[in-house]
């Protein structure tokens, strides 16, 4: 049996697959970055996944946020080798090579993430042979849930926005600014934290301050993560993998126009094109 795990920072979706690529068992739970996840809680997170299923997996294969570099990528792998004691192959990547596999199979290209983080790559049909720093949502990922829910708190705390939409954002999220502070500052998983007001940035895009915040960020976001690759990478296709870039997709798309950039695939997430990279069955 397979498992394929693609994590991000809000959530993680595992599928068990049989020899033919067929789905097995799905679940979904809290994403496991290492950065800001304990290796204990990883550990429980786990267990609880494979929870009868540990004698039948041989192969492994997590993708996840945070795990682009090899000292935190080692903590997912010593886990999963403790979890899977009988799997013979147990690979532990990066969530932007997963989404590069996902949407580009074997061929070249520049592959994009937009979720509650953000990154990108270029990926020469195998492996990642350029990409610019992942600098998280306190220094760069533009676009992402993180950044741009923050964008929407501060307009919000420093009242900038019109007094109805406020109202509406306190109604919505029956939250006032001493329990907003206090999850900033206090509180564990900020980045959640930040991107679940991306919601109502969408609801009311149509709102001017709102709708400045959507087009700024996004274009920050080709301007750090895409433009850095050009002239040479131009041609290559470009594609996007997140729940953030699959709702904002229109926004997405008409920035892009604007920089003369053309988008060639935006998807939800990295897990059907998983299935058919690892296994060759088509979703």
């Amino acid at each position: 049996m397979i498992l394929i795990a693609d994590s991000g920072s809000t959530k993680t979706n595992w599928i068990f697959l049989d020899a033919e690529g067929h789905k097995v068992k799905t679940q979904t739970t809290i994403g496991l970055n290492p950065y800001f996840v304990s290796e204990h809680q990883i550990q429980e997170v786990a267990s609880c996944v494979v929870a009868n299923q540990v004698n039948d997996v041989n192969r492994v294969m997590f993708y996840g946020a945070g795990c682009g570099k090899i000292k935190k990528a080692s903590i997912i792998q010593n886990v999963l080798e403790t979890v899977f004691p009988n799997a013979f192959d147990i690979q532990v990547e990066g969530d932007i090579l997963g989404g590069a596999r996902s949407t580009l199979q074997n061929a070249p290209g520049i592959s994009c993430i937009i979720g509650t983080g953000a990154n990108s790559c270029v990926y020469d049909g195998e492996k990642i042979i350029n990409n610019v720093p992942s600098l998280g949502y306190l220094l760069a990922d533009y676009g992402s849930g993180a950044v741009m829910g923050k964008d929407v708190l501060s307009m919000v705390l420093q009242r900038k926005l019109p007094v109805d939409i406020t109202k509406e954002f306190y109604d919505f999220y029956q939250l006032d600014d001493r329990e907003i502070l206090d999850s900033l500052y206090n509180l564990p998983f900020v980045n959640r934290f930040l991107a679940s007001f991306v919601p109502f940035l969408l609801q009311y895009s149509e709102v001017e301050e709102f709708a400045q915040v959507i087009s700024q960020n996004f274009r920050k976001f080709f301007e750090y993560f895409v433009l850095p690759y050009f002239p040479e990478n131009e041609n290559l296709p470009i594609t996007i993998v997140g729940s953030v870039a699959f709702h904002f997709k229109s926004f997405i798309v008409e920035e892009a126009a604007r920089l003369h950039i053309e988008i060639n695939q935006i998807v939800k997430n990295p897990m059907e094109g998983l299935i058919q990279y690892h296994t060759g069955v088509k979703v």
